[in-house]
């Protein structure tokens, strides 16, 4: 009886594991089979984080999974929320064999973990996706110097693309007031935490993103004050690749760039299907989409390497490199507001990139497409005195200490090194402007002589930027105004201090008055 037992169970244990061979077998000789007899290929994943922003569209697409499935590969894409900080933590772990991102989130939160990835490509840059609104009753002119008010209380949501918006505002222009105190931030968990407090009028200024920033300025009072849409070079996403998947698989990554710009190419030449597209996934009016698809630049394959990267791929060609200014912008703006160091990356932003991917497809895909608006080359007409009086002021950049030889008024070697750095603010990041160069000294003796010195010392710092820089003489109205325009007292500033400020070069952004 036992051996007749021990028999059974053993047939019936040989049984039910052959049963679950059989089971597991089965589906995986089925999915051969299906393989082996059609056009398929056996595919591997890339896993990838990020969250829904709409720059993001055509990595998730259907055409993008079409261009993966001939290339063996296909996308596995978690969507955070927009967590930057476990992204970082998870893509550290090799959670993620890549994530996308703005370039100042990858500077802030990679710093933690000794950059484990390196920017391939960049995705696109936010052309007005983002912005500053407030009521107007508490924002009367409208500039940015509206906004250098301790007492407005600003909400905004932390570690996101629209609270670097508001730092890269209060460290290019002259919010010095800001500067002294936090008791005007109010941070909330996301853009519609902030819609819902510009609702409820909880607050004075709100810092959104698409679509809660159209939503808040349908709100009764509120006006638009600034946003992506006035600058450049700044809130840019990349592709960052973990170091040690494009060590073991540059091919992926290869293949992986090649369907995304192939997918932007079909996307290009049908922006109606695009548009429809994207209208279903966000679930959106198309009219709506259609505007918000204005305020997003993509970048293809040729603007990668000859705008983003510095490729050149043709003799005497034009390049630049875009995304090193941006990282070299970012890293300025994170360091005056205390969230980075400057040692993070050694000096060098090249150690964060990897070009070699894109050189490559550079030599041998040339696909180009255009979607989204596109920023040319920027040239201004010559403009009489009334005419400058006619524009519009936007806010002063950043008051910088330019000092002068002593007994003439050439530009010290510590004055061209600040005017080096207004020039790479305005070649970058604010190409849209004219500018105002307005000279100040302080009080007493002739006033007349004054004024005299203040301009000439205005005329010089702008020629200057014309000779030295190369920029668009027409762009630049030199100003003297002598002692007639001291600058606000900042808190608890001694009368000592406040002297040593009077005498400055001030740079003024305007642009068309289009009201």
């Amino acid at each position: 009886m036992k051996t007749s037992t021990k028999g059974f169970f053993l047939i019936l244990f040989v049984g039910l594991v052959g049963l679950g061979i059989w089971k597991f077998v089965t589906p995986l000789l089925f999915e051969k089979n299906l393989f082996n007899t059609s056009d398929a290929k056996e595919g591997q994943s890339v896993r990838i984080a990020g969250d829904n922003y709409m720059g993001y569209f055509f990595l998730t697409s259907s055409e993008m999974k079409k261009q993966l499935a001939r290339k063996s590969l296909y996308v596995d894409f978690t969507d955070d929320g927009g967590l930057y900080a476990d992204r970082l933590a998870k893509f550290n772990n090799r959670e993620y064999d890549a994530i996308v991102l703005p370039i100042s989130s990858y500077l802030q939160h990679g710093a933690a973990y000794k950059y484990p990835g390196v920017i391939v490509a960049a995705i696109s840059e936010s052309r007005g996706a983002d912005g500053i609104v407030g009521f107007a009753d508490n924002l009367p002119s409208g500039k940015i110097s509206d906004l250098n008010d301790a007492s407005l209380t600003m909400v905004y949501t932390g570690d996101s693309p629209s609270s670097f918006l508001l730092d890269l505002t209060l460290t290019d222009f002259d919010l010095d007031h800001l500067q002294q105190t936090d008791s005007w931030r109010r941070e909330v968990g996301g853009s519609e935490a902030v819609l819902q407090s510009a609702r409820q009028n909880e607050g004075d200024v709100f810092v959104l993103w698409e679509p809660d920033l159209s939503k808040a300025l349908e709100l009764p009072g509120m006006k638009y004050i600034w946003g992506s849409d006035k600058f450049s070079g700044y809130i840019i996403d990349v592709f960052v690749f973990h170091r040690e998947f494009v060590k073991s698989h540059s091919d992926k990554v290869r293949d992986f760039l090649t369907a995304y710009f192939r997918t932007l190419r079909y996307y290009g030449n049908d922006k109606p299907g695009t548009i429809k597209e994207m209208s279903r996934k966000y679930d959106l009016k198309q009219k709506v989409v259609e505007n918000l698809f204005k305020k997003i630049e993509w970048y293809d394959l040729q603007e990668n390497g000859q705008d983003q990267f510095g490729i050149q791929s043709a003799p005497g060609q034009k390049v630049s490199e875009g995304v090193i200014n941006t990282i070299l912008a970012c890293s300025d703006v994170l360091i005056r507001t205390g969230k980075w160091d400057k040692d993070h990356l050694k000096g060098n932003p090249y150690l964060i990139t990897n070009s070699k991917v894109l050189e490559d497809l550079s030599a041998n895909n040339p696909l180009t497409v255009q979607v989204g608006p596109q920023q040319g080359d920027i040239s201004f007409v010559p403009l009489d005195n009334s005419a400058w009086q006619r524009l519009k002021e936007i806010g002063s950049f950043r008051v910088e200490a330019i000092s002068f030889q002593t007994g003439n008024n050439l530009l010290s070697l510590d004055g061209k090194g600040h005017v080096d750095q207004v020039a790479k603010l305005l070649l970058h990041n604010y190409p849209n402007y004219r500018v105002i160069v307005r000279g100040h000294t302080g009080p007493g003796g002739d006033e007349e002589a004054n004024r005299e010195l203040s301009l000439q010392r205005a005329q010089v710092v702008r020629q200057y930027l014309i000779a030295v820089h190369g920029m668009d003489k027409e762009r630049f109205l030199a100003q003297g105004v002598g002692s007639t325009m001291p600058p606000r007292k900042k808190p608890g500033e001694s009368p000592r201090a406040f002297r040593y400020r009077l005498p400055r070069v001030e740079f003024i952004a305007v642009e068309e008055n289009r009201l």
